[in-house]
Formats: structure tokens, C-alpha cells, sequence
């Protein structure tokens, strides 16, 4: 066997070994998140909090979030993303936990935005580790990465989403523990699992060992700034797509946070048959997404051609669900919707990803999750303003749909494969020749 063949092998095995990584921690993570999708609000109202309260948290929720994506992304660079992922989620299971223990909705709504902080740290980071590891240089690797992570966090979500309405059913706060408990498990596993090279370096001089942390953050947050300012700067394409996408999420948002009170009374109120409507769709996208990997291996433009079918065709479901007055075919409408989005986002993610350069990927993917977040906890903002009661879908979801259906259309024509430039960003500098030994890790060139 030669040597060229054994590393073959073993970068085969290596990236096998980050896959099953990531998908599983990326679906324990969607597993533990997803206990609280029945749940969560009705607990909320249980402890007293108005249909105008709970927008303005949820709200809060996202522009926390928003608002944290750059400091958090800036550690996660610096302290590395693998430690960056275990905090966020051990500040999950405590945020989680908060819920359980707490009988006050202002502790309640605490461990609320401490949990939203906590997604923060994971925000890109588990994604860059996983690309990274695996290459970034293949659109074809990317897309199916993508999707069978969307596979693991449907069946976390799904596998979540029951047991919490289960859960529901004998006490509102108990799928809050579950979750904690949880989240306590996905940072030690990513611990574990979240093994391999270092991050790519950065250009200048590195901080000493002893340097202290507020020293070395804001070095690391300049540098990030600045390899942000020019990967956006520098890729109009780029920016158009995190707006286009912020966009999406927003109006995939406002449905988002009604549709459990909107059906709770057409369903009698039962947590279960909560549950299996919002599993439905979940469990759809799983042949789904295997049918459009299948399809994007055999032809380059069926990346587009998934996201303008599914943006379309969701965005008429939800105007159904909104106007339709029989409730099983406005249930049917409205998972129809729900799926499409999930059918969206693998072929948004990867192209994003072909587009940012590896050593500001983490930071670069916070500042699209910025976007999402201050897109759409604004958004949230001014729909309780303007409709003021969480079970009135009539007027909200039409508009919701209208917009979804344009900026999936927007999202489509920037996410080609076909053509696509080189990954944004500074153009690292030509390495000099090594005259001596090459040691430690070494970048495997991309394919």
C-alpha cells in the first residue's frame, strides 16, 4: 500500500468519524431544544404571561441572540468551537433547568434568554468544525453534509418533539428538566467528539501564553471585524444571500411562535396531537431530503430548483392555512409549510458556506445568524404590535406567506452552484517553501 493510499485511507476514515460527530451532536442538540416546542408557551401563559408578554419574550429571545452572535462567534474563535459548543450548552441546561425549578415568570423568562445566549456559542461553530474537518473545496460533499445534518436535527426534532408533549401531558414544566439533562449530555459528547486539526491560523503576531482573556479577545475581535468587513465587503453575492436568508427565517418566524395556540382549540387542546402534527412534517423531509441529495448528485442546478419549488409551494400552504375553515386540511397546509422550509435550508447553508473563507467561518456564519436574529425579533415586534393576539392567524400568516414566497425566490437565483467564485474573503498570502519538516497537522488540499 502506498503511502499516498494510507492517507487516503485514513482522511476517509477521519472524515466518516467527523460526520457521525456532527450529525449527532447536531441532533441531540435539535432533541433538546424541541422538548420545549409544545410546551413552552403554554407554560409561559400558565404562569401568567399575556399573548402580548409572550411575543415581546420571544422577541427578546431572537435580538438576544442577535445581539451576542459576534462576541460569542469572536470566542468561539478564540477559545476554539469545540469548547465554544460545550458552553453553550451547559448555559442551555441551566437556562432549561431555571424553567423547571422556577414557579416566578420573571425567573421563567430569565432561563428563557440564558438559553438563547447559550445557542449563541454554538452558532456556526459546530457547523465551521464539521466543514473544516471534512473539506470545504466539494459543493457536492457540502450539500450532502448539509442534508443528512438536516436529517439528524429532524429526527431529534421529531424524537423532541413527542416525548416533550408526552412529557406535557402529566406537567408542563417537566419537559423543561428533560431538556437541561440533555444539553448536560451534548457538552460532554462534544467534548469528546469534537476532535481534530486547528483552526486554520490567523495572518500577525499570536498573543503569548499568559496573555490575559480581555487582552486577547479584543485582538481576536479586531481581526474578525476586519476579516469580516472584507469577506462582505468584498462578495456582493454574499450579503445579498444573508439578508435574503434573514428575510426567510423571518417569515418562517411569525407562524412559528402562533401556530400553538392557533390549533390548540382545533385539536381540543390535547399536547399529543400537538405533538404529531409538528412531527409530521419532520418526518417528511427525511425521504424528502434524500430524494433532492439524490437529485443534486445527478444535476448541479437542482440546487435551485428545490428551493424555488419548495419557497413556492410553502408559501401557498401557509395562505391555505390561514383560510381555510376545516381544520384538518388547514393542519395539512400549514405542516405542507413547515416542511418546505426545512427543504429550503440545506442548499441556503451550503451555498453560504462555498462563499466564506475557512479562517473566519465561525464569525462569518455569526453574522448571518445576526441577520436572522435582529430580522426576525423586529419582525416579531411590530406583528404583536399590529395583531395583539397570538390565535389570530387571519392577516399575519397571508403576509408571512407573501413574503416567505419572494424571499425563497430571492434566495434561489444566489444560490447557484454553477459558477460560483471562490470563497470570500482576504486572498491568503503564497506560503514560502519549507526547507525543513513538516509538523503537525497539515491542511489536506481541497479536491
Amino acid at each position: 500500500m502506498t503511502s499516498r493510499t494510507s492517507h487516503g485511507l485514513r482522511r476517509d476514515r477521519r472524515v466518516r468519524q467527523v460526520r457521525r460527530g456532527y450529525l449527532l451532536v447536531s441532533g441531540l442538540d435539535y432533541f433538546a431544544d424541541m422538548l420545549l416546542t409544545v410546551t413552552s408557551v403554554l407554560l409561559l401563559q400558565s404562569l401568567g404571561m399575556g399573548s402580548g408578554a409572550v411575543f415581546a419574550l420571544i422577541a427578546a429571545v431572537w435580538i438576544v441572540e442577535g445581539v451576542s452572535e459576534i462576541p460569542t462567534g469572536v470566542l468561539a474563535d478564540l477559545l476554539g468551537r469545540r469548547v465554544s459548543v460545550a458552553i453553550s450548552f451547559v448555559l442551555r441546561a441551566v437556562g432549561y433547568s431555571a424553567l423547571f425549578f422556577s414557579g416566578s415568570v420573571y425567573v421563567a423568562a430569565a432561563g428563557v434568554l440564558l438559553a438563547a445566549l447559550g445557542g449563541t456559542f454554538a452558532s456556526g461553530a459546530l457547523e465551521a468544525w464539521a466543514v473544516d474537518e471534512t473539506g470545504a473545496g466539494d459543493p457536492g460533499a457540502l450539500d450532502r453534509l448539509f442534508a443528512q445534518g438536516k436529517i439528524a436535527e429532524n429526527a431529534g426534532l421529531v424524537l423532541g418533539t413527542l416525548t416533550g408533549a408526552a412529557l406535557g401531558t402529566l406537567d408542563l414544566a417537566l419537559p423543561q428538566i428533560v431538556a437541561g439533562v440533555s444539553c448536560a449530555l451534548a457538552a460532554v459528547l462534544s467534548l469528546r467528539l469534537m476532535t481534530g486539526r486547528p483552526q486554520p491560523p490567523r495572518p500577525g503576531p499570536r498573543p503569548g501564553p499568559r496573555a490575559g482573556l480581555g487582552p486577547r479577545l479584543r485582538e481576536s475581535f479586531g481581526e474578525v471585524m476586519t476579516g469580516t468587513r472584507l469577506t462582505l465587503r468584498g462578495d456582493k453575492v454574499l450579503i445579498a444571500l444573508i439578508v435574503a436568508t434573514a428575510l426567510l427565517w423571518l417569515f418562517r418566524g411569525i407562524p412559528g411562535v402562533q401556530w400553538t395556540v392557533v390549533y390548540e382549540g382545533l385539536v381540543g387542546g390535547d399536547l399529543l396531537v400537538l405533538g404529531a402534527m409538528r412531527s409530521v412534517g419532520s418526518l417528511l423531509e427525511i425521504p424528502l431530503l434524500g430524494w433532492t441529495m439524490s437529485l443534486q448528485r445527478r444535476r448541479a442546478a437542482a440546487r435551485r430548483t428545490v428551493i424555488v419549488t419548495a419557497s413556492t409551494v410553502g408559501a401557498l400552504a401557509l395562505v391555505c392555512a390561514a383560510a381555510v375553515r376545516e381544520p384538518a386540511v388547514s393542519i395539512v397546509c400549514y405542516v405542507c409549510f413547515s416542511t418546505a422550509f426545512g427543504l429550503c435550508m440545506p442548499g441556503v447553508r451550503a451555498a453560504m458556506n462555498e462563499r466564506i473563507d475557512s479562517g473566519h467561518r465561525a464569525t462569518v456564519l455569526s453574522v448571518a445568524s445576526l441577520f436572522n436574529s435582529v430580522f426576525t425579533g423586529g419582525g416579531l415586534i411590530l406583528t404583536g404590535l399590529a395583531v395583539g393576539d397570538l390565535g389570530s392567524a387571519a392577516v399575519a400568516w397571508p403576509l408571512a406567506a407573501a413574503g416567505f414566497g419572494v424571499a425563497g425566490l430571492w434566495v434561489a437565483s444566489l444560490a447557484v452552484r454553477e459558477g460560483a467564485g471562490p470563497p470570500a474573503g482576504p486572498t491568503p498570502p503564497v506560503a514560502e517553501p519549507m526547507t525543513g519538516p513538516m509538523t503537525g497537522p497539515q491542511e489536506v488540499p481541497a479536491p
